[in-house]
């Protein structure tokens, strides 16, 4: 029996040590089950656009993990990285940059993360940062993580917003020129603006690397035409009429939506050039490809010019059936007044003109399509969203006599 008793003692303890390995290992999946479905819990929040309950729950969630903080195993720690990091977005979410910033600096300086956690402890710390218009220190964490093959893109597109902001140019163009190698565009609209931008900054000193930087635009922008209309002027100073003409015509075939932009400058040339017939031409040929009233009131004038009001307005009362902006209604009560000899029908009538006058400045020429922002000025690059040439002319703008 004795015997019996001392064979079965190694059982027992292995046994015993089996069942308690399993009743550890139950407790620790049970942990991490619990976790696992707090985290979601706290998802759920966020989805639901709970803030304050996600942020508390986020809290529990790290408090429980600091006060165990025994023998952490690498689920442990990878779980305590996890809710931390969401934490301090939530807080950058809600506006509370400072906490935001408190928790992400603490990440990067722990020993407790691998080198892969770092780097997103900077990714959205140099988040922080931009949110509060820290621009160097985002752009000294981005620099670092240009070298990461995972990060690289994502920090190239952010530096190009922080040299977009800071309106540093030449940085820009350098940055973008690589996440061009690295994720090539037929047409990069914005990598043309920063060429674009930096060529007006040196246009005065140096017109000759001006003129490369722009050429270098339509590269890699075909249809950019703000570097048309730049090379355009340029061309202009040099008094080379010719050149410049065909710049300004070349941005028909580029965007039409621009058309209002170069008419002046057109009409000046082909009138320098004696030329004036091919001005009629390209006004025709303007027409057909895009609506626009300021193409539309140039007609006019012109055929006023050569063949007298009456042909004048008779093409102005087939534009008017299909096109019915203010700026050409205004020129309709013109043709009225000019026409009645009524006094009283004619000052009802100026009174009328008046009206429209006040609600065509009232009204802006330009449109984002993108964010609906709206401005009496073209700028290529919209202020409230941000999106290079967003900003286009709409219809209804000032006539232009």
């Amino acid at each position: 029996m004795l015997d019996l008793l001392f064979l079965l003692l190694p059982i027992a303890a292995a046994y015993g040590w089996f069942m308690g390995y399993r009743s550890v290992k139950k407790q620790q999946e049970d942990a991490n089950n619990k976790f696992s479905r707090e985290y979601m819990t706290g998802v759920n929040f966020l989805l639901s656009n709970q803030t304050n309950k996600a942020v508390d729950l986020f809290l529990d969630i790290i408090q429980k993990q600091e006060a165990n903080p025994d023998n952490p195993d690498e689920s442990d720690v990878q779980a305590q990285f996890e809710a931390q990091l969401t934490l301090g977005n939530l807080f950058r979410s809600k506006g509370e940059v400072d906490k935001a910033i408190r928790i992400h600096q603490n990440l990067n300086r722990s020993d407790a993360y691998s080198f892969e956690q770092k780097l997103l402890t900077k990714q959205q710390l140099a988040k922080d940062f931009i949110s509060v218009g820290f621009y160097d220190r985002a752009e000294n964490l981005y620099i670092l993580l240009v070298d990461e093959p995972d990060f690289a893109e994502n920090a190239l597109q952010q530096l190009t917003q922080i040299y977009q902001k800071t309106k540093e140019w030449k940085k820009a163009i350098n940055v973008a020129e690589k996440l061009q190698v690295l994720n090539p565009q037929e047409n990069n609209i914005p990598l043309a603006h920063y060429y674009c931008e930096e060529a007006q900054k040196v246009l005065k000193s140096n017109p000759v690397a001006s003129e490369a930087l722009l050429q270098q635009a339509l590269k890699v922008s075909p249809t950019c035409v703000r570097a048309s209309i730049l090379l355009a002027e340029i061309a202009v100073m040099n008094l080379d009429y010719q050149k410049a003409l065909n710049y300004f015509t070349n941005t028909l075939e580029q965007n039409p939506d621009y058309v209002s932009e170069i008419i002046l400058p057109v009409q000046y040339l082909y009138t320098e050039l004696n030329q004036e017939d091919n001005f009629e031409l390209f006004l025709i040929r303007a027409e057909h490809l895009k609506n626009n009233s300021a193409v539309e009131l140039a007609l006019i004038d012109t055929i006023e010019q050569k063949e007298g009001p009456i042909a004048a307005q008779m093409k102005l009362y087939q534009q008017i059936k299909t096109n019915r902006t203010p700026v050409l209604f205004e020129r309709f009560i013109q043709y009225q007044i000019e026409q009645t000899t009524d006094e009283k029908s004619q000052h009802s009538l100026v009174l009328l003109q008046k009206m429209v006058n006040e609600y065509i400045k009232q009204n802006a020429e330009y449109r984002c399509t993108q964010c609906g922002y709206q401005s009496h000025k073209l700028s290529w690059c919209c202020p409230s969203c941000q999106k290079w040439e967003g900003i286009k002319p709409i219809s209804s703008f000032k006539s232009i006599h």
